[in-house]
């Protein structure tokens, strides 16, 4: 049985590789997210190029799914650069290195549809506010009078700046006719609002915990408000209405997470989430049990940023791999969240694995402190000249 996770250098971003089948000799891939600029030039493509040539050399390397967690510029740029890619060679009447089946992707523009409103009226809003909030955000969102100025705060603007990319990925996909959201009829990705979906894929078997179709449905109700203020909002009155809306909402837009599973193995993997809405949806999945919950590996969310968890999230959930990937930009991973995770486990007294995809000096002297301390947990490193670090939980995945 192979079920690995690989999780590339993709810098302050996500970009991961699902590897599963009934051996290695016959693997399935799903990839997971694309990273910021230059993680497709520089790891993502390189690593598919390596799996192409070991496994498909006469032929397109099949993925049988790629999903975008959510509209993000460390999440969506490599994969939009990836079907640009294929487009490019696809119109040069070149081979086609991959093949992708179908693609996971919650649109703003259909979230938006969703939420009953004209994409047709409101997209130059949305795009004035999108160009705007991409100039904020290529500052390194230094500037806090423009985000006040745009009515948006950090999350905001970071999603707001990504609006385009996302519209952009989707036309790439139809163009290329890679299927979207083909298990959920063409319809939004998110699990119903009192459980979960499962979605079987070459027998991988894919739990959506979120988002939430109750989240969701509360952007209708977010959007009808902001329009009842001012009927019939034309341009910067509409610009201003949309920007409340995605301000307000920013949290009804969170990431596909999802419980996978094969060969009763398990892998949680939460985008950029919160935490306290990945409990709620296992727990509404039936997934705690005397309020717990044991998976064999978990994705960290939002890049082990500690204002998306607390100590009861790891104490709810735990896991015998934790997966951390960046780079120490916006301060991530933060070592008040390593600190709760180190607490919480303390509890229990089990060992466990911390995997990161980048070693930072003052991370690393803060986990060797806590290990002097006889906190029991390993901590891996991927190395330097690698484009990824890989767990594997079943048969070990041939390079």
């Amino acid at each position: 049985m192979l079920f690995t996770l690989e999780a590339l250098q993709a810098k302050h971003g996500d970009s991961l590789l699902l590897h599963f089948g009934a051996s290695s000799a016959d693997p399935q891939l799903v990839v997971i997210d694309g990273g910021p600029a230059g993680v497709f030039k520089g790891s993502l493509r390189p690593r598919l190029d390596e799996l192409k040539a070991r496994h498909s050399p006469d032929s397109p390397l099949p993925v049988r799914m790629a999903m975008l967690s959510h509209i993000d510029d460390d999440h969506v740029h490599g994969l939009l650069d990836l079907t640009d890619r294929l487009l490019e060679l696809r119109n040069d009447g070149e081979e086609q290195p991959y093949r992708i089946a179908t693609l996971w992707h919650n649109s703003f523009d259909d979230i938006l549809k969703k939420a009953g409103a004209s994409t047709a009226s409101v997209a130059p809003a949305v795009n004035a506010l999108s160009t705007a909030a991409a100039a904020s955000v290529a500052a390194d969102l230094g500037d806090g009078a423009m985000l006040a100025a745009l009515g948006l705060s950090q999350p905001a603007a970071l999603i707001a700046a990504s609006v385009p990319q996302g519209r952009q990925l989707a036309d790439n996909a139809k163009q290329l006719k890679i299927e979207i959201n083909k298990q959920f009829g063409g319809d939004l990705v998110a699990a119903p609002t009192k459980s979960s979906k499962t979605v079987k894929i070459a027998g991988l078997e894919l739990r959506v915990l979120g988002p939430n179709q109750e989240r969701l449905d509360a952007l209708k109700d977010d959007w009808k408000k902001q329009l009842k203020k001012k009927p019939g909002a034309k341009g910067a009155e509409l610009q201003a209405l949309a920007a409340e809306f995605l301000d307000k909402s920013v949290y009804n837009l969170s990431s596909i997470v999802v419980l996978a599973r094969f060969g009763g193995r398990t892998m949680l993997l939460t985008g950029d989430a919160r935490g306290d809405d990945i409990l709620g949806a296992v727990r509404r999945a039936g997934l705690l049990k005397q309020g717990r919950m044991h998976v064999d590996l978990l994705k960290e969310p939002h890049h082990g940023s500690d204002r998306n968890v607390a100590t009861e999230f790891f104490r709810a959930i735990t896991a015998d791999h934790y997966v951390i990937s960046a780079d120490g930009k916006h301060g991530n991973p933060d070592l008040p969240m390593l600190k709760m995770l180190t607490e919480a486990r303390a509890d229990d007294g089990e060992a466990y694995t911390i995997h990161m995809t980048n070693k930072l000096p003052e991370v690393d002297k803060f986990l060797r402190a806590e290990q002097a301390e006889g906190k029991n947990f390993t901590v891996v490193y991927r190395e330097s000249a690698a484009l990824s670090l890989r767990i594997d939980l079943g048969e070990a995945l041939a390079s």
